[in-house]
């Protein structure tokens, strides 16, 4: 299953809204046949294996890290080609989570007299899929926050200044993130202070369509981002009524997204990823500023939490402590994996309030 799950992860950035999945077909003690879901609306992984196999699936085993499919979508069902073809036995590593599979496609394997057992390496599997269960399930994008602070807290130096605090081996892991993801975002703050092309520029991978939130509309339009238009979507996501204005940055190629905004003039969050949903962004990578992350925060709004901790103590400083800014609640995190990145550390973990 671990080949399985490293065919899975080749398909990133390649199959969004569709899940990462990978097959291994096994005859004799031999790999017979494998493929992995390298496109949306391409065929799947168990369709590769099985053209791989040939002749050789008959009464072999198939793993795989996700339930084949049983229902007509862009490509026809797996379900029916692994029975034709004659397959023995079906490893998998977890069901469906969408609901037009969701256990049928297990069912109709074991109907046809197939045998099948599942939740192999399960909690990997989930982990690999995150994205698409989250957004097969609710139509919204799985979010994760990116931080960087200093040992005892900091973000920065100064309020509205541009402070580097991560090791070149920490920028790559940012930029492979960026890669990962549908979306990455902004507060107009950090698109004026860092003024950021937010590409992957650093490794070779998609570039996500990039967001900025501007509630008033005030961002300017030369900001480097805004020339970029051609290397993938830019949205600003306003609360702002100036037509005009809006007008412009779309001649610019820039797409608006019109939010609604509260007593406090922030804009409606849950409205932005019901917006980015709609439009297939099935995750999104926020990389904004204090005000961005406690907003978000605040809204509990984050399915996962990335620290960026530099070995630094600055002292005096903008507060990290700041961005926790939840009601009354505690945030903690759970399910945490750590990582070492040149002179940095990574923790990354589930926010759980408390």
């Amino acid at each position: 299953m671990k080949r399985v799950l490293r065919l899975a992860k080749m398909g990133r950035g390649h199959v969004s809204p569709n899940p990462l999945v990978g097959a291994v077909i096994v005859k004799n003690g031999s790999i017979a046949g494998e493929g992995y879901h390298r496109q949306f609306g391409g065929e799947h992984a168990e369709i590769a294996a099985l053209k791989a196999a040939g002749s050789n699936a008959k009464d072999a085993v198939l793993y795989c890290n996700l339930e084949p499919c049983s229902h007509w979508g862009k490509t026809p069902p797996c379900t029916d080609a692994i029975i034709r073809a004659g397959v023995r036995n079906v490893i998998i590593g977890m069901k469906d989570p969408n609901p037009l599979v969701t256990g049928s496609g297990i069912h109709k394997l074991r109907n046809n007299g197939i045998k099948v057992k599942t939740g192999v390496l399960e909690n990997e599997c989930k982990t690999l899929n995150a994205f698409y269960s989250k957004y097969i399930t609710s139509k919204l994008p799985f979010v994760t926050v990116k931080m960087a602070q200093t040992l005892d807290g900091k973000i920065a130096r100064k309020v509205n200044t541009r402070t580097q605090l991560t090791s070149e081996k920490a920028r790559l892991f940012v930029h492979l993130l960026r890669a990962e993801y549908d979306a990455v975002l902004i507060g107009k703050k950090t698109a004026i202070i860092d003024n950021p092309l937010l590409t992957p520029r650093l490794v070779s991978g998609r570039v996500p369509a990039r967001i900025i939130l501007d509630t008033h509309l005030k961002c300017k339009p030369s900001l480097k981002i805004f020339s970029t238009a051609e290397l993938g979507s830019i949205y600003i996501a306003t609360g702002s009524q100036d037509a005009e204005r809006k007008e412009y940055f779309r001649k610019k190629g820039i797409g608006i997204i019109q939010l609604k905004t509260d007593k406090n003039s922030f804009l409606h969050l849950p409205e932005l990823l019901t917006e980015l949903g709609n439009r297939q962004i099935t995750s999104l990578l926020v990389e904004g500023g204090v005000e961005v992350f406690t907003s978000f925060l605040r809204e509990r709004l984050i399915d996962r939490i990335i620290l960026l901790i530099a070995p630094y103590i600055f002292g005096e400083g903008v507060n990290v402590v700041d961005i926790f800014s939840t009601n009354g609640s505690i945030v903690k995190l759970k399910d945490i994996t750590r990582k070492q990145l040149g002179q940095d550390y990574m923790v990354m973990g589930t926010p759980d309030y408390i």
